[in-house]
Order: structure tokens, then C-alpha cells, then sequence
């Protein structure tokens, strides 16, 4: 019990520190307007090592609080990330997650996903400025931002997200 309230609170932490990361430090590095997305590869993460359930309500939880913090759009950042993190999630027992490309390539998709939906969302507001090609080219240039993200971050986030279970927690384990 103590172990598991301890790794839940590192992971609070690690969002914050996250979307600290993300409204600070990461916008400097914008290249052609696309800059890395580390909530999302979080949210993706979230998802990836849980169920839909989970990842929807961290996706739209940390969504909420990218458009509290830097969205003109409340909402729409927390729409995005919930559908993205809901899919992943439910989609999460089919991925063999113990191998580093199998994340990189959810992540891939996911921010092809995600701004597609946020794209939509900011075109059905009337704010949108940017043809199709602009789009995907800064889709493109986010997604292999956040490609190496997850390279970078995969060991750190497998050990925080993912316990692997002991013989003993299995349910037709003969130490029962």
C-alpha cells in the first residue's frame, strides 16, 4: 500500500513537472510552428499501461489543464487529449509494450490523431488560418518531436507507469 500511494504520487509529480516542462522550456524549441508535445506523450503513456477508462480521464485532466494554461479554447485541448488517451487505452491489450518502437509508433499516431481533432475543433471555431498542407507539415514535425521524446523518456516512463506484476498476484498462481 505504501509503495503504490508513493508511485502515485511520483506520477502527479511527474505530470506537473510535465506541464511545467511543456508551457516553459519546450516552446523554445519550435521549429516551423510544430513544437513537442511531452503531455501527450504522457497521456499516451497513461493509456498505454492502463485501460480506456483511465486514459480518458487523464487525458482530458491534463488537457484541462493546458487550456487553463496556455489554450484560447477551453476545452478543446481536454477533448482532443480524451479521445486520444480513450482509443489508446482501448486499444492497450493488443500493443506488446515491452518493446521501445511499439510505444514510438502509438505516440506517432496519436499526434497525427490528436491534432487532427484539434485542428477540427479550432477550424469548427473559426480560427483557423492554416491550409491542410501547413497542417500535416507541422503534424509531421511534432510527431517526430514527440518520437524522440518517447525515445528519450521510455525507460524512465516504463519503470514509473508499468508494474509488472509478481507470480504471486496471478489468479491461478498455486501459492493461493
Amino acid at each position: 500500500m505504501q509503495n503504490g500511494f508513493w508511485r502515485y504520487l511520483l506520477i502527479v509529480f511527474s505530470f506537473f513537472l510535465a506541464l511545467t516542462l511543456q508551457t516553459t522550456v519546450l516552446p523554445l524549441i519550435q521549429y516551423k510552428g510544430a513544437v513537442p508535445d511531452l503531455m501527450l506523450v504522457y497521456v499516451v503513456f497513461t493509456a498505454l499501461f492502463s485501460n480506456a477508462a483511465v486514459g480518458g480521464s487523464v487525458g482530458f485532466i491534463v488537457g484541462f489543464m493546458q487550456d487553463l494554461v496556455i489554450s484560447r479554447y477551453l476545452g478543446l485541448h481536454a477533448f482532443s487529449a480524451f479521445l486520444t488517451g480513450y482509443i489508446v487505452g482501448e486499444l492497450e491489450d493488443k500493443f506488446f509494450k515491452e518493446n521501445p518502437l511499439v510505444p514510438m509508433v502509438i505516440v506517432f499516431f496519436s499526434t497525427y490523431f490528436y491534432n487532427f481533432i484539434y485542428f477540427i475543433g479550432r477550424g469548427l471555431c473559426g480560427s483557423l488560418s492554416l491550409s491542410f498542407m501547413q497542417m500535416a507539415e507541422i503534424t509531421l514535425i511534432e510527431a517526430i518531436f514527440n518520437i524522440v521524446l518517447t525515445f528519450l523518456l521510455y525507460y524512465p516512463l516504463m519503470w514509473l507507469f508499468y508494474k509488472k506484476p509478481k507470480f504471486y498476484d496471478y489468479p491461478n498462481s498455486f501459492y493461493r
